[in-house]
Formats: structure tokens, sequence, C-alpha cells
């Protein structure tokens, strides 16, 4: 297991901004993020310090004029004989999902190598032991690169979307860089998307995000924004009329597609915090109960038949039953046990699918709301009872 990092400056290429953030900060940002313990920063490190006085301690840092004296500094920075470490240098960009294949492949016992596309074929990210760490820093520090041969030792982990990439100085190949960042945002996201979110819904949101990202506005204003467009929805919903509903129901599949901007932009600004997650979980569920409640209202108010009322009341039934279904068939059982359990995970998307917004605009389209909001009230009760029903099988089928 990884518990340490050497990041390798032999020039100021680190320092060229990537969406606003320095090219070594966000190495520095996602290995810390990994989990590693200790990350040192060697070579021309007095132009890198201000940009860490945040979050790196000075020890952490090996000023080394000449590739020669590598050897001392690794020598002082006292990494055990055994220990995986990873070497890498200051000017590479590269995504969490092609980091995270990296570290989970590192698990296992050998050298592990991860190529950055850039000049050199020899260039990347390595897992390697002491004895190699001299070795790997004066290679990468030569312009000459390693060579091609040393690399049978590693073995090649690939990266996603042309990730790892090396930068420069040019502007071109920043723009590059951010690009191919953006590319990888579906590998993050692709186990909780359903099947239009992911075809449909993050084509749309990716184009909106790669517009805001370099602006001031923030992911947590993104998100309240999304709310604000989806209660208006909700409003328009609840009013008489045809053009009311079809307009509020597109108002909502609006707010659901461009759901995934705040979540976008944090990953690519590394400005992820518990905070914004519990805050996009919250409106989500506020949205969603005004869309119902939208609905029902509407259907009342266009109707006057109070039956849909009561309907609403039925559903709010089903989602306290659903809530605590997944509670204790999903949310209170072991990591591990549910590991085992695809089929209640897979359930269990099916309730945070938001695919749904299409059909809301689909049946308002031919003024066929009440269909869904009967379907939703029955639909609730039938999910709760598979989702119990699955757990009971489960326990029967596991030996005690």
């Amino acid at each position: 297991m990884i518990k340490a990092a050497l990041i390798l400056a032999s020039d100021d290429k680190g320092l060229q901004p990537v969406f606003g953030i320095p090219a070594v900060r966000r190495l520095f940002l996602l290995i810390h993020q990994a989990g590693l313990e200790a990350i040192h920063i060697i070579g021309h490190v007095n132009s890198l310090t201000p940009i860490f006085s945040d979050c790196i301690a000075s020890p952490s840092f090996h000023h080394v004029e000449n590739p020669a004296l590598l050897d001392r500094v690794v020598e002082g920075i006292g990494l055990s004989r055994e220990e995986e470490v990873l070497v890498l240098k200051a000017n590479y960009v590269i995504d969490r999902c092609s980091f995270a294949r990296l570290i989970e492949a590192s698990d296992s016992s050998g050298r592990y190598f991860m190529e950055a596309m850039g000049d050199n074929p020899a260039e990347g990210l390595y897992v390697a032991r002491f004895a190699d760490l001299v070795f790997l820093l004066r290679s990468l520090w030569s312009s000459d690169g390693l060579n091609l041969k040393v690399l049978d030792k590693w073995e090649k982990v690939s990266g996603i979307a042309g990730l790892p990439y090396v930068i420069g100085k040019e502007k071109e190949r920043m723009k590059i860089s951010e690009a191919k960042l953006i590319a990888a945002l579906s590998c993050q996201t692709a186990t909780d998307d359903g099947f239009l979110a992911r075809h449909f819904d993050r084509k749309v949101s990716r184009s909106i995000s790669k517009k805001l990202v370099n602006s001031k506005v923030t992911p947590n204003q993104i998100t309240l924004a999304g709310m604000t467009i989806g209660l208006i929805g909700a409003f328009l919903l609840s009013r008489p009329g045809y053009w009311p509903q079809l307009i509020g129901s597109l108002l909502f599949l609006f707010c659901v597609v461009a759901d995934g901007v705040d979540g976008e932009v944090a990953r690519l600004r590394l400005e992820e915090t518990p905070f914004g997650h519990y805050l996009d979980v919250v409106t989500d569920n506020i949205v969603h109960i005004a869309i119902f409640v939208g609905i029902a209202f509407g259907l009342y108010h266009e109707t006057g038949e109070v039956g849909y009322l009561r309907v609403l009341w039925f559903l709010v039934g089903g989602f306290g039953l659903c809530a605590l279904a997944v509670y204790q068939c999903i949310l209170k059982r072991n990591p591990n046990e549910l590991k085992q359990s695809s089929k209640s995970l897979q359930l269990m998307s099916l309730l945070t699918n938001r695919d749904f917004a299409y059909l809301v605009v689909a049946l308002a389209a031919v003024h066929r709301l009440n269909w869904f909001l009967l379907g939703a009230a029955v639909g609730t009760y039938l999910f709760a009872g598979a989702l119990w029903v699955m757990r009971i099988c489960e326990k029967r089928a596991t030996p005690h």
C-alpha cells in the first residue's frame, strides 16, 4: 500500500494553471484525498512554496539544483526500505479515476507504471520501492527520460481519456489538459447515472460546466440556482391548464439535466466538500417533493377532484416506507455484506434514478400527468415491498 509520494519539480512548469489551479497543487490535492500520509516535493521548490503555504509544512520541501544530489535527499526523507512510493512530476495532469486505478493496482505486490501522454513516452507515474527512487527521479529530471527497456520491470496501468497528460508553458497544452479532464468526468458518475442521464444529460451538463468552471460562480450557487428552477417548475405544475403544466415539466427536466453541473464544476476545481454534497442531496429532495405536490395540486385545481390530494397523502406514506426500507435493507448493513447484494443496490439505483423527469414531460405533453401520480403512488409501495422481500431471501440464502 502506498503511503508516500515524491513530486519532482525539475522546473517551474508545474505552476501552469489548469482550471485556475496550478498543476502541482492539483496533484497534491488528489494525492492527499487518496489518503497518502507523506507528500514530498523535490527540486526547484522556491517558486512553489507560496502556493502550498496553507497545506504543506516546510520539511516536505526539498530544494535540489543538481540531480546528482538526489540520493542525499531521498536518504534524508526517511522512507522505509520496503515501502511503496509514488513518483511523478509536478507538471502532470491526471483525473481522480485514473489515479484511483493506479492506487488500486498498487494494492498488489509489484511495480506499476501509468504512462503520461507527452513528448516522452517513458514519462509517467511510478509506484516503486526505495531502491528504485533515485534512479527514477534522475531519469525523470533528465530531458532524455527513461530507457524504455526499464519499463519492462513495471506493470502498465492505463488511464482514461488520454490522462495523465504532460503540460508545459504552452497555452495549447493547458487547453488540451482541461478538455481531457472534462472528458474524464463521465467515469466518476457512470455507476450512478441512468441510461438517459449517461447518454444525454451529461453531454448537456458538461457543455455548461465547461463554460462555468472558469467563472466566479461557486458550485453551491449552481446548486441553489438549479433548485430555484425546479421549484418554479413545481409551481407551474400546480396550476391548471395544459401549457403551465407542460412548461413546468420542461423546467423540471432542465433542472434534472443541469443538476450535474454543480458536481462537475466542483470536481474540476477540486472544491468538493461535505457541505456541498449534503446541500445537493437536500435540494434534490426538496425539488422532488415539490414536483409531486405540484402535480397533485395541478390535477386538483384542473378537475376539482379531491381524490388527487388523497393520492398525494398515499404517496407520502409510500415515500416514508421506501426510506425505512432503504435504511433497514441497505444503509444499516455492513459495507462488506452489502457488496454481495448487487440486486439490492440495483433496486436502490432505481429510486435515485432521475430519468423519470423525461416521463413527466412525455405525460404532460399528452395531458396525462394523472397516470404519473397514480403510478408513483403505487410504485413506492411496490419498491419498498420488493426491497424487503429481497432482503428476506438473502437472509435465508446466507449460511449461518
